[in-house]
């Protein structure tokens, strides 16, 4: 191990000049051997400083070290000021000012450092003076003694006050790490507490910033969702005003062809009126030809014989004959013409119920007598006939089912079949006795027949026997 030092000394010559690239050397006393050493050495510069560094090893350190300044064979400074470095233990060596000797002088007449020249301090019982000196008799080992002495006590003076230096410095230092180490704490308690409020107030800002991200994206679906309406109303407004202008027209055109078809219809009802003249004077050319008796008929009693003259009545001459299927299928038929000529109109018609007495025969028809007939006839004789129609719009599909056949199923039943296909029930009551093979509440006749092919969606009027078996 070793300890590092450093040097300064500045030079001048005799008359006080700068000595420039004058050659020094810093020797240490080594106490081993007991002679001086070269320790480390240097020039001086421009300015006359000279500057070197140097270690020095722990064994020769038993006591402060001595230094002395030697230029050529002349010791010039043998006092220099110490100081240590209380971090990395090193010294500094600070020789001062130093006078090079004249010719003159002797080895021991020289310039000393300029603290050793303010205190006059004695080195080996002998003054350092500027002054031309005699040669003395000099006891060269009580000169180095003493200096010895007198650098150990420096040196150790220096060392003990720098310690005490130090140990204040290290006090000092502790104290104020100490209040570092509490400024820390209550700067991390500080921080600890900042970064919490920050993270709550972060949590806080990120909170309301969903929150305000939720309602913008609200406020746009709904002002989305005005702009959709608004745009759909103004659609509809256009669709509407376009059906109104268009309904407008139709109205107009329907007044045109009402006005037309009432002055048709009166023209053919004054038509009518001559033609209903006309056809009560035949019937009553009729009823007479039908109550004249015929020829070869008389009326009286003869011997063994008895004549009677045939009269047929009036009532029964003058009923129409009308098979059920065909009176049906003529009055659906008329509805679906009359719903169609509605339709571009925007009306359509509501339910008809058709309901007819007449005499009931064994083939399947119905005689329907006059009104004064019917009066004329035993109600016992007449069956009732009822119809429902329920019209709706006519579809406009050309490819539909083909009906199925329904006969002898009760309504529920004919219902659930012809759902089953896309048709629709128009629902019928008349006299079981257009079909007598069926019960009471079962199908008797429909219309259109099994097998017709008619769009989805239409309707098929069905009779069903009535409860009561009429």
């Amino acid at each position: 191990m070793s300890t590092a030092f450093s040097w300064t000394a500045r030079l001048t010559d005799a008359d006080g000049n700068v000595a420039v690239g004058a050659s020094l050397d810093v020797q240490l006393f080594d106490l081993k051997t007991g002679a001086w050493a070269s320790a480390s050495s240097a020039k001086t510069d421009a300015t006359g400083t000279a500057k070197g560094a140097g270690a020095i090893a722990d064994d020769t350190l038993p006591f402060a070290p001595a230094f002395r300044l030697v230029e050529g064979a002349g010791v010039i400074s043998a006092a220099p000021e110490f100081t240590r470095n209380a971090r990395t233990g090193a010294l500094t060596i600070d020789f001062g000012q130093v006078r090079r000797l004249a010719p003159a002088e002797t080895a021991i007449a020289r310039t000393l450092s300029a603290r050793t020249l303010r205190t006059a301090t004695p080195i080996g019982g002998v003054v350092a003076t500027d002054a031309p000196v005699a040669t003395p008799s000099v006891d060269v080992a009580a000169v180095r003694t003493q200096a010895v002495d007198d650098t150990t006590r420096t040196f150790t003076a220096r060392l003990a006050k720098s310690d005490q230096d130090l140990a204040a410095r290290d006090s000092q230092i502790s104290a104020q790490t100490k209040q570092l180490a509490e400024r820390d704490t209550q700067i991390a308690a500080i921080r600890a507490k900042s970064d919490q409020d920050l993270a709550a107030r972060d949590t806080q800002l990120s909170a309301q910033t969903r929150q305000l991200a939720e309602r913008d994206a609200q406020i746009a679906a709904v002002r989305a969702e005005k702009a959709d309406a608004a745009k759909a109303a103004d659609e509809t407004t256009k669709t509407l005003n376009a059906r109104l202008v268009q309904r407008d027209q139709d109205l107009a055109s329907r007044d045109a062809q009402l006005v037309e078809s009432s002055r048709t219809a009166a023209e053919q009802a004054k038509e009518i009126s001559g033609l209903r003249a006309t056809l009560v004077a035949k019937d009553l050319e009729i009823d007479e030809i039908k109550t004249r008796p015929p020829a070869g008929t008389t009326t009286g009693t003869t011997t063994g014989t008895t004549g009677t003259t045939a009269t047929i009545n009036p009532a029964l001459a003058t009923m129409r004959t009308v098979a059920v299927t065909d009176l049906a299928t003529d009055m659906a038929t008329q509805l679906d013409t009359a719903q169609k000529t509605l339709k571009p109109t925007g009306f359509s018609l509501g339910t008809i119920q058709i309901s007819a007495k007449g005499v009931l025969r064994d083939t399947g028809s119905m005689e329907f007598p006059d009104t004064e007939t019917l009066k004329a006839l035993p109600q016992d004789s007449l069956s009732d006939l009822k119809f429902q129609f329920i019209p709706e719009k006519v579809p406009t599909s050309d490819d539909g089912p083909r009906v199925p056949d329904v006969l002898q199923l009760t309504e529920s039943a004919v219902r659930r079949v012809l759902t089953s296909v896309g048709l629709v029930l128009e629902a019928s009551t008349g006299p079981r006795g257009l079909n007598p093979a069926v019960a009471p509440g079962q199908a008797m006749v429909q219309s259109p027949g099994a097998g017709t092919i008619i769009a989805r969606g239409a309707r098929v009027m069905v009779i069903f026997a009535d409860q009561q078996g009429a």
